[in-house]
């Protein structure tokens, strides 16, 4: 039998769970215009609750993917290919041409709400140092960024204010009903032009903190930092190190996190570094990947961020203003480390194929995925993976020094992205080796934000 996709839920929430849903139903009815302003003048239920129900001390949990995960992917990754079935059958315990795909399970943290946890942690610090009760936020209505932030704040006191959008007056999701029922006060619009105005001119006169959207602040960086400890931690036990990483007399485990505060001296040396991990996460608003970058430049995990919804060159030349109100330091992202996702769905759009493939994967793995991120950043690795697998040894030995003879003459010449940072040539972009032929694990940062995806694992009534 499945675990519920509510089994994040402990036993000590169960209570304030109920409530809450109390709560949503009522919230339900509202029927409010998205182009009219509205004011919530909700009791605080959660005023009385004991405000550390949900402990802020959360913890790393890794899932290694279990190999019917990667089966899941079979069915529908080629239309019209054969398959060398005596090659895709392959019993062997240890293929060296698929690597160890580790999941953090940040969906597992209270309500699915996920990373955002962590990234709030240092935004209500920074509120008690200053004496703030108050918080104006911005967004789209439907989007995880307000659901998240509405919620943990009112969890802890805090007196939320939103300004939010919707270009769609008839769509009604499960975030919406977070945002309206735990803002003290919301006005929503149908446009974000109109949204950020308003937004605009409530700060001239705020007396909280005003966040701007996606809750850029450098609040954020601290609850993310001590997950890259935690995960650093993590890797350099033997349970995650690469056979040659452990065995090689000249490698230390001091390269895992040892790391120059010289950025000439970390670029110059980079890639002199040998590769133990690599670290893949969705770039989304910007400050998970940032701060990941910022904690593992210069050592021997490898950062990659996945594009998804937003070209890549139109977000590189934000990330230098984005590094500056984090807090962090301004450092150019290596092109090769922002990945554009492969899949053709448009962002945000329905895709009836990967809802399928999110429900199967779900039946394999019990890890729910949901489609606007985490499931097509999952489904683009295992097919990566699946593909290398289908090939046999001499023609994917033939690929790869194909592969690094085109990379040794691209660097050679123009830049190996091309003049606008992007390459024809896809092949290969999560899978890596080491010099002994070892493929690096791959370590996979599931953020959450699956709670209004649950239609895709939960059978109507």
């Amino acid at each position: 039998m499945l675990a519920s996709p509510f089994s994040f839920l402990s036993c000590s929430t169960n209570e304030s769970f109920g409530r809450f849903q109390f709560w949503m139903k009522n919230s339900m009815d509202d029927k409010t215009r998205k182009n009219h302003k509205d004011t919530n003048s909700l009791i605080n239920l959660l005023k009385n609750q004991n405000q550390t129900e949900f402990s802020m001390e959360f913890p790393l949990q890794i899932s290694e993917l279990p190999r019917c995960g990667l089966e899941t992917v079979r069915i529908d990754l080629f239309e019209n290919d054969h398959l060398e079935t005596e090659v895709l059958h392959s019993k062997k315990p240890k293929d060296q041409s698929i690597p160890h795909l580790y999941f953090l399970r940040d969906d597992l943290l209270p309500l699915g709400l996920g990373t955002k946890w962590r990234k709030v942690i240092g935004i209500l610090d920074f509120l008690k140092e200053n004496q703030m009760d108050t918080v104006l936020l911005w967004g789209a209505i439907h989007g995880n960024y307000l659901a998240s932030f509405t919620y943990i704040l009112r969890l802890h006191g805090i007196k939320v204010d939103t300004v939010a959008y919707s270009r769609d007056p008839r769509l009604k999701t499960y975030n919406e009903q977070l945002v309206r029922g735990h803002s003290h006060t919301i006005e929503c619009y149908a446009s974000r032009k109109e949204a950020y105005t308003v937004w605009l001119d409530r700060q001239i006169d705020y007396s909280g903190l005003v966040l701007p959207e996606f809750g850029i602040h450098p609040g954020q960086i601290p609850g993310l930092h001590s997950l890259w400890e935690k995960l650093k931690v993590e890797i350099e036990q033997n349970s995650f190190l690469l056979s040659s990483q452990k065995e090689a007399p000249n490698q230390s485990k001091d390269t895992l996190t040892k790391r120059s505060t010289n950025q000439n001296e970390i670029q110059n040396n980079q890639k002199s570094i040998m590769i133990t991990a690599i670290l893949v996460l969705e770039v989304g608003s910007g400050a998970t990947f940032l701060s990941a970058f910022d904690a593992f430049q210069g050592t021997s995990i490898l950062v990659l961020g996945v594009m998804v919804g937003e070209p890549k060159e139109k977000w590189i030349p934000k990330v230098a203003d984005l590094q500056k109100q984090l807090g962090l330091p301004i450092t150019s992202i290596p092109s090769e480390q922002i990945i554009t996702n492969q899949n053709s769905a448009k962002f945000g759009k329905k895709n009836q194929i990967l809802l399928e493939w999110i429900g199967r994967f779900y039946r394999y793995t019990n890890i729910l995925l949901e489609p606007v991120y985490s499931g097509n950043t999952v489904n683009s690795i295992l097919r990566e993976i699946y593909k290398q697998r289908l090939v046999g040894p001499e023609l994917r030995d033939s690929r790869e020094s194909a592969t690094k003879a085109l990379d040794k003459k691209n660097t050679e010449g123009k830049n190996p992205m091309g003049e606008n940072g992007n390459s024809k040539h896809v092949q290969n972009q999560f899978l890596k080796r080491t010099p002994s032929g070892e493929m690096i694990p791959i370590f996979y940062l599931h953020q959450g934000g699956q709670i209004q995806h649950l239609d895709l694992v939960l059978e109507e009534c």
